[in-house]
């Protein structure tokens, strides 16, 4: 009896050690941490980079958040008056990019192929969050390799060090619905995606810039959020087909004027605002194929923004639920959740003009300048001007109303022209190798110039006659 107790009893236990193994290991909900790094900075560089292979989850899953910060070595968050991170692009390399068929890189010229990667998060000096429904999240393999492009600005003179560090949290519960990123942008398919609004608009005026996106196949976008710099109002996105109706508008949270946005040196391009609203919804706005959905980007027009951008991402559903509630015009979703921060701020674009910086010779800190040293050659019609290594000479220049002058950028090293503050408002692509580009002034003044890449070093004015 006892044998065939104990012969009962330890098969019992081999099926339930059969049962253990066979059953799936439950499905969790966990946040890791990873950082890269470290990262140096010259002082007052610009300093922007590619890191591939970063580290990532190393599971089968879905991310559900994600957010991104600079920190020193133990993990303390860096402020902006040391180093600021302008913007950070987080790609899934071999996937297809959903709106891109190619890149133009950081030169205005080398193209690479859109199925090099996806853009799947992105942030900006406004520090977005990615953030989607509950039960949806972006497909996570443990095969998946990622790479990050980012732009770092060190706002002090000496070197300095950091980290970016960024928290994942994903899930393991296989019902997830996976979504798919679209990148909408008013300059869409470019590692430096900028555009300039000239400005000279009647007070209270808007500029719009527009760009339309197709849907390939039915979907519900179930979030979404915006990125613009100085001046900008909001981004909003419409759907084209049903008297142009507006989807969600992403709106800006500027800064108090005692924001560090406001008071630190160089200035890249006006301050970006310190939040943008983004949106939520389990049911989803309801695409169908084929549909075209629109991206308007609203800046004010009454004064110049330079080097602006008008970006915003959604996040697209393509399941059984999508196809099931695709319609021409399908009834607006009644779940929607608007999220944004609770800082405090302004919600108006602040008046703020952007200064030539240059290094004071008896401290070598950097600070605000009316123009650069030397005298103002003055010209009587169109001319060229070189655009060397760090240097553009002559510095200060003068040309009749109607005059031309084409900047021809030499050397290797890239650089660019952008208005800080003057009349009307424009910048160029960055260039080199004997590229060059021209400008002809028909609004008299005195423009005020630098190089994005290169604030402090390279600096010009060009005064506009209104005679000969």
């Amino acid at each position: 009896m006892r044998t065939r107790l104990h012969t009962l009893i330890a098969v019992g236990c081999v099926a339930l050690i059969m049962v253990v193994l066979a059953a799936p290991a439950s499905a969790e909900t966990r946040s890791e941490t990873f950082r890269t790094g470290p990262i140096t900075v010259a002082g007052y560089q610009v300093k922007q980079e590619q890191a591939m292979s970063i580290p990532k989850p190393d599971v089968d899953g879905f991310i559900t958040d994600m957010s991104v910060d600079v920190v020193d070595k133990n993990g303390t968050p860096v402020g902006i008056d040391r180093l600021m991170l302008h913007h950070i692009v987080f790609l899934n390399v071999g996937k297809k990019d959903a709106t891109c068929d190619e890149f133009e890189l950081l030169d205005s010229k080398t193209r690479v192929p859109g199925s090099v990667a996806e853009r799947f998060y992105a942030a900006g000096e406004e520090r977005a969050v990615f953030k989607v429904p509950e039960g949806h999240g972006y497909p996570l393999a443990k095969k998946d390799s990622w790479l990050m492009t980012w732009m770092m600005m060190n706002h002090r003179r000496v070197t300095d060090q950091a980290y970016i560090e960024y928290k994942v949290t994903y899930t393991t519960e296989p019902s997830t619905t996976p979504v798919k990123p679209y990148w909408l942008d008013a300059r869409n398919c470019k590692s430096d995606p900028v555009y300039d609004v000239p400005g000279g608009g009647k007070p209270g005026s808007t500029h719009t810039d527009r760009k339309s996106f197709t849907l390939p196949e039915d979907g519900r976008i179930v979030a979404g959020g915006g990125h613009v710099h100085g001046g900008g109002k909001n981004l909003t996105l419409r759907q084209a087909s049903c008297n142009n109706r507006r989807l969600f508008a992403s709106k800006p949270l500027w800064g108090a004027k005692d924001h560090p946005f406001y008071n630190v040196q160089p200035v890249l391009h006006e301050p970006g605002p310190v939040n943008m609203s983004g949106f939520l919804s389990k049911r989803g706005f309801a695409i169908p194929a084929g549909q075209q959905v629109v991206l308007e980007s609203n800046y004010d027009a009454e004064r110049l923004h330079t080097r602006v951008m008008g970006i915003m991402i959604v996040y697209v559903a393509h399941d059984d639920a999508a196809r099931a509630q695709a319609a021409e015009c399908a009834p607006r979703p009644d779940d929607v959740r608007v999220f944004r921060s609770e800082d405090r701020g302004r919600f108006r674009p602040p008046l703020f003009t952007v200064p030539l910086t240059g290094i004071d010779p008896r401290t070598g800190l950097a600070r605000p300048i009316e123009r650069p040293p030397g005298p103002t050659r003055l010209l009587t019609g169109n001319a060229t001007l070189p655009v060397r290594s760090f240097t553009l000479k002559p510095g200060n220049v003068s040309i009749p109303r109607g005059g031309t002058v084409a900047w021809r950028f030499l050397g290797s090293d890239l650089h660019d022209i952008t208005v800080a503050n003057g009349p009307r408002g424009f910048s160029t692509p960055h260039l080199n190798g004997g590229r060059v580009y021209q400008r002809k002034f028909g609004t008299p003044g005195t423009y005020k110039m630098f190089c994005s890449l290169h604030p402090v070093d390279m600096t010009q004015t060009v005064t506009v006659r209104k005679r000969r």
